[in-house]
């Protein structure tokens, strides 16, 4: 018995229809079998309801009817007029009917009821919306980042985790010379990395590969074998905490590495001529001093002869800051400590009519006082200290200065007090016209500070600024 003559001779009956399709028929699939004039003959159950449709709604119209003229001309019928030829015609479109739009790959197949006539065409298509949107994401997110590896400043090179280059984009050719295909596969610090600094770059990238973020400013070697300073960021390449690769981008400095060492160098050269500047005015302060020093031996007044050393131990002071500043690695400050010790030293040497058994003591910070401030401060611990030195101990059996510097920002606060005894307040020397007061007034004026003068078992001066 001929099996094909079981059927119906309709190709478009309903039983021949599934007969047909067993071999493909996919329930979660929509199904349909058009004829040769591209009109709907049957429609499976997920076709109705995917469209939201009824049989007679699709039934006997056409793919055009149903979709529109112009995605029926440009996606419908090029690939059903190719089915209709024997080939089988897969591809993917943007679906649109009424308020439903959705992406479906399709694939159409010849429709052959009995035996090799091709009767009409078989449409199965599968709803591929959502790979599509997470396609077209990854698309996105891929353009995104090839416009901004590729337009980058910066050159960049991606690695795989045992260093050798996957990707390098268009900055890092211009930077270092290497094409793509030049460097693609080897190892990173073969190309760029100096011999000399092969281990700093091997400890570069394990640290990277390692998952760990570096930056760092070194030298590297273009093609040429021209070296370059360059700024370096490593860091690793992670999805889901998973390390798929690194990659480093590279930022030429030579310019301005060349800009800081000329600024190194001027300021060196500026450095070396201030200390030049300041050995020279100690110099010349010394031999000041040292022209009063041999004045000093044809003065027979004893007054008179005081009046030259107290001079001559102002000189000493602001020399004595010239000093410190000359074997100073800072130029622009003083460490008061040290140079109040220097001038309560000095003044101790040059002591002929006081007592030699004074106790000094120091409760001062380790405090750098600007240049400005310095060289009148230390003209005010030398009139004071000399003042207490000369004065303050004639009745005083065991004699002692102490001396504290403090600062409590922004103020700073110095004390100078000895322990004198028998003080006639009236003689304290804010109320005198002595020389030396009227230049510690001036000099605590330049200091834009104050000072207090308090008669308390002993006399204190307490001076204070900014």
């Amino acid at each position: 018995m001929d099996t094909q003559r079981a059927f119906p001779e309709d190709p478009f009956h309903h039983d021949i229809i599934l007969k047909t399709l067993q071999s493909t028929l996919n329930v979660n699939d929509y199904i349909s079998v058009l004829d040769r004039d591209f009109t709907y003959r049957y429609v499976n159950q997920a076709y109705k309801k995917y469209f939201n449709l009824d049989e007679a709604d699709i039934l006997g119209k056409t793919h055009k009817e149903l979709f529109g003229t112009d995605f029926y001309k440009k996606t419908i019928r090029p690939n059903l007029e190719a089915c209709l030829k024997g080939e089988s015609v897969y591809y993917s479109a943007w679906y649109k009917h009424r308020d439903i739009e959705r992406y479906i790959s399709v694939t159409c197949l010849p429709y052959r009821p009995f035996g090799d006539a091709i009767m009409g065409i078989i449409i199965n298509g599968r709803d591929t919306t959502e790979l599509k949107n997470i396609s077209d994401k990854h698309k996105i997110q891929k353009a995104y980042f090839e416009n901004l590896f590729q337009q980058s400043p910066d050159a960049i090179a991606i690695l795989d985790n045992n260093d050798r280059v996957i990707n390098v984009n268009d900055a890092f050719t211009e930077l270092f010379g290497y094409t793509l295909m030049e460097c693609q596969g080897k190892p990173i610090n073969d190309l760029v990395v100096p011999d000399n600094l092969k281990k700093e770059g091997l400890e570069a990238t394990m640290n990277v590969a390692g998952g760990q973020n570096i930056s760092l400013e070194t030298v590297r070697r273009t093609k040429s074998g021209k070296l370059i300073h360059v700024s370096i960021i490593g860091k690793p390449i992670l999805m889901e905490n998973n390390q798929l690769a690194v990659y480093g981008i590279y930022r030429d400095i030579t310019h301005r590495k060349k800009i800081e060492q000329k600024i190194a160098r001027d300021l060196q050269e500026k450095e070396v001529m201030l200390k030049e500047i300041h050995h020279r005015v100690k110099d010349n302060m010394q031999i000041i001093s040292s022209l009063l020093n041999m004045q000093i031996r044809y003065v027979k007044n004893e007054a008179d002869k005081a009046i030259f050393k107290e001079s001559q131990n102002r000189i000493k002071s602001m020399a004595l800051i010239h000093e410190r500043l000359y074997k100073s690695n800072d130029l622009a400050h003083i460490n008061f400590v040290k140079y109040t010790r220097k001038v309560v030293s000095n003044l101790l040497a040059s002591n002929e009519s006081g007592p030699k058994n004074i106790m000094f003591n120091f409760d001062m910070e380790d405090i750098a006082i600007p240049i400005n401030q310095a060289i009148p401060l230390g003209l005010i611990v030398n009139e004071i200290i000399s003042n207490s030195i000369k004065y303050a101990f004639k009745k005083t059996e065991k004699p002692a200065i102490h001396i504290s510097l403090h600062k409590s920002d922004p103020w700073f606060e110095m004390i100078i007090r000895d322990n004198r005894c028998g003080l006639d307040i009236s003689k304290i020397p804010d109320q005198s016209k002595t020389i030396g007061m009227h230049l510690i007034k001036s000099l605590i004026t330049q200091l834009h500070g104050s000072l207090d003068v308090m008669s308390d078992q002993g006399l204190a001066y307490t001076i204070r600024w900014q």
